[in-house]
């Protein structure tokens, strides 16, 4: 299935580029008839509840949570909002986000701009019918934890990102020993579903680490992994010189990753997808791989607010093939 991309978007996007487009989006929502309820029979039934839909906004969308029920209404099942850090950040310099439309894919140092978890705690109001999955990282342990205490009184489901590029101290996580003491401290106040959020394993090597990985975090109790993360990069078009590729070229790594992952881990271990998901049929892959459900961002970037229809329409006549 090709991706058709209006061509109203692209030439905004040529205009504004990607990041102003982005921003610009999220203020006019609120204005826009754009309301769209899932057909039925795309329901699912996962940790966090029942979902109208097993179609996601993946985490760097709504970075401060303020635009949540707008985007609930674009016929999402649920909405992952940051990632938050303990303190508030600016983010990296710009340019830190461009597109590379040949690849229909976007390469970002974004660098995790977000109001602090603190402020987003104290302000989020919950949406009536949506799953919020806050997203969150750290620089520690500590931090992780810290926030993970103060987020999880306030959404339905934590997504623990351990995987952002351009953040090395999150990367760090990644140690077996150091994996295994974050989990067995979120263990011991968890009250919520919580999901880790993986990087793309791209050797044989590194997808047998990550399973080692996934396997640890299940046995201390954890309910699943979102997987994967944007593709390191070099990025000379961005000001920091790297970034995180996402879009078109992620799709088969996803697969490959979902796939091995539930052979792995079992059919209790819940996997959210995320990669490459552009059209209904690429949904429709990821759920054959055994996701159980997936999330979609950089398509709302080629595609506009209405990509959730939009895939969600065409999912319903791939099913139907």
């Amino acid at each position: 299935m090709s991706i058709r991309i209006n061509p109203a978007v692209k030439l905004l996007a040529r205009i504004l580029g990607p990041e102003l487009l982005h921003n610009a989006w999220l203020r006019l929502l609120k204005y826009l008839p754009l309301g769209f309820d899932p057909p039925r029979g795309l329901e699912v039934e996962t940790k966090m509840g029942r979902l109208r839909s097993p179609l996601g906004l993946a985490a760097g969308y709504d970075k401060s949570g303020k635009y949540v029920g707008a985007l609930y209404k674009l016929g999402f099942g649920y909405v992952v909002v940051g990632s938050f850090t303990l303190k508030p950040r600016k983010g990296h310099p710009k340019p830190r986000i461009a597109y590379r439309d040949a690849e229909h894919a976007v390469v970002n140092a974004m660098g995790l701009p977000n109001p602090g978890i603190m402020e987003f705690a104290r302000n989020f109001k919950g949406v009536e019918g949506c799953k919020v999955v806050a997203s969150i990282t750290g620089d520690s342990v500590d931090e992780f934890v810290e926030c993970f205490a103060v987020v999880q009184n306030v959404v339905d489901a934590i997504e623990v990102n351990i995987s952002c590029p351009t953040h090395e101290a999150s990367v760090s996580m990644k140690e077996p020993g150091t994996l295994r003491e974050l989990a067995e401290r979120l263990k011991e106040i968890k009250s919520k579903p919580t999901y880790i959020k993986i990087p793309p394993p791209v050797t044989s090597d590194e997808m047998y680490g990550m399973c080692k990985l996934l396997r640890i975090w299940m046995d201390c109790g954890m309910d699943g992994v979102t997987a994967v993360n944007t593709l390191p990069v070099n990025a000379p078009e961005l000001a920091l010189g790297r970034g995180g590729l996402s879009g078109r070229p992620l799709k088969p790594i996803m697969l490959e990753t979902v796939s091995r992952i539930r052979r792995e881990l079992g059919e209790g271990f819940e996997i959210n997808a995320v990669g490459g998901i552009m059209t209904g049929m690429d949904v429709l892959d990821a759920l054959k791989a055994g996701a159980n459900t997936v999330q979609i961002m950089t398509v709302m970037l080629f595609r506009g607010p209405r990509a959730p229809k939009l895939i969600s329409e065409e999912l319903v006549s791939a099913r139907t093939c």
